[in-house]
């Protein structure tokens, strides 16, 4: 049986096209694109990591109940789109080691490549579009004068975003993360001469 990867991602659109987080359809076709990027040069199983890329925010904690998928239809996805029990295991170690919040990096080539591919997208432009999205969903502030209060967006580059680059797993997903770490950072510089009225 050959690998489907239109139906996982068909499954992933039908689940998360509305989701207004920031970890939305249009972010796992993003991580997608860029996992096959950082992977291009390395043996590697690729619809392992373009399978993780898709499905991987199914089950994250952030996301509203109405979005998620359980592990039992995403192996019986996984399944039903040509995936053996190995892979299947495969993927979902990808994906339950994925997170920032777990501090922890996949055990494999494929896991850690899909993991810089995620955090990129959490970076540059992107990233930031998807912070505020996901800081106005969440009853965040933008910023606030007081920064005792660290639950705000402008808050969270400090806190995590601005971090990212020193955990990228592959020199090629380093040196994109870099870049994208100068544009947040010039764009923090602009935003706080414009809160404080120069």
């Amino acid at each position: 049986m050959s690998i489907n990867i239109k139906k996982i991602s068909n499954f992933v659109k039908l689940n998360l096209e509305n989701e207004p987080t920031g970890h939305d359809y249009l972010h796992a076709k993003r991580v997608m694109q860029n996992s096959e990027e950082l992977a291009y040069g390395y043996d590697v199983e690729i619809n392992i990591i373009k399978a993780a890329a898709l499905i991987h925010d199914l089950i994250d904690y952030k996301l509203d109940d109405k979005y998620k998928a359980s592990t039992e239809e995403i192996n019986e996805l996984l399944g039903d789109s040509g995936f053996d029990n190995s892979q299947i295991d495969h993927v979902q170690e990808i994906i339950n080691n994925l997170s920032y919040s777990s501090n922890r990096i996949p055990l494999s080539l494929e896991g850690k490549i899909v993991q810089d591919a995620d955090r990129l997208d959490a970076l540059g432009a992107i990233g930031i579009a998807r912070t505020f999205a996901f800081g106005g969903k969440n009853n965040r502030l933008i910023y606030s004068e007081d920064r005792v209060d660290s639950k705000n967006s402008i808050a969270h580059f400090n806190d995590k975003l601005l971090k990212l680059s020193e955990l990228m797993n592959t020199s090629k997903a380093k040196l994109i993360a870099e870049e994208r770490t100068k544009y947040m950072k010039e764009f923090l510089v602009r935003f706080k001469r414009e809160v404080s009225g120069e």
